[in-house]
């Protein structure tokens, strides 16, 4: 029976990466420094910037310290990494670092709040009383239209009428294994049979 192979390393080393171009990346690792290496190198890398850099520039690797506790070597480890005058380093206790202190966090809403809480139009169409069918063209109450809180007028598309020919025609096709996509351009074509008129209405907004 073949023995496994030995466990290298059992302290934990903090590492240093350094690039030409001033920026450095701080790490921890208990395999060799080596190995540690080529795995920014070849697997997926969380930190695209640095497996960047190591594909196109030549690092100096060093060892800053070795420790045999988890908690020591993770107070060196962030002590080491701020610093550093241009880390590659994206996260220390599970908070971002900043190269630029007005750059907004990345756990931050997208958009500002003042565009968050902005004042929403109460659906002006709606208030009007009719609305056009986009498939018939037809002008019709808003009572003949669902509702759609997902569309900036409050109302659906299609009036009813062409929703349940759509609705029926994709019933029929998974009944007889059909496929739905074909049902929906049919029943598409038979609502836009039913236009009057060559141009669409226009419904004038309060």
């Amino acid at each position: 029976m073949a023995k496994p192979p030995p466990r290298t390393g059992r302290t934990i080393q903090i590492y240093k990466i350094s690039f030409p171009d001033g920026s450095a990346y701080v790490g921890q690792t208990r395999q060799p420094i080596s190995s540690r290496l080529a795995q920014h190198r070849r697997l997926s890398p969380c930190n695209s910037i640095l497996h960047r850099k190591l594909l196109i520039m030549k690092p100096t690797v060093e060892v800053l310290s070795r420790h045999r506790k988890q908690e020591v070597a993770n107070r060196e480890e962030k002590k080491w990494i701020m610093g550093l005058e241009k880390p590659i380093n994206r996260y220390v206790d599970g908070k971002q670092i900043n190269a630029n202190p007005q750059a907004p966090s990345l756990r931050d809403n997208r958009w500002p709040k003042e565009r968050n809480r902005r004042k929403r139009p109460k659906y002006p169409r709606r208030a009007s009383g009719y609305h056009v069918c986009s498939w018939c063209w037809r002008k019709l109450p808003v009572s003949e239209f669902y509702s759609d809180c997902c569309r900036s007028v409050g109302l659906s598309s299609r009036c009813k009428k062409c929703a349940g020919i759509e609705s029926r025609a994709r019933r029929e096709a998974i009944k007889r294994n059909g496929d739905t996509s074909i049902a929906y351009f049919q029943a598409k074509l038979v609502c836009q049979a039913l236009r009057t008129t060559k141009t669409r209405p226009v419904v004038k907004v309060l």
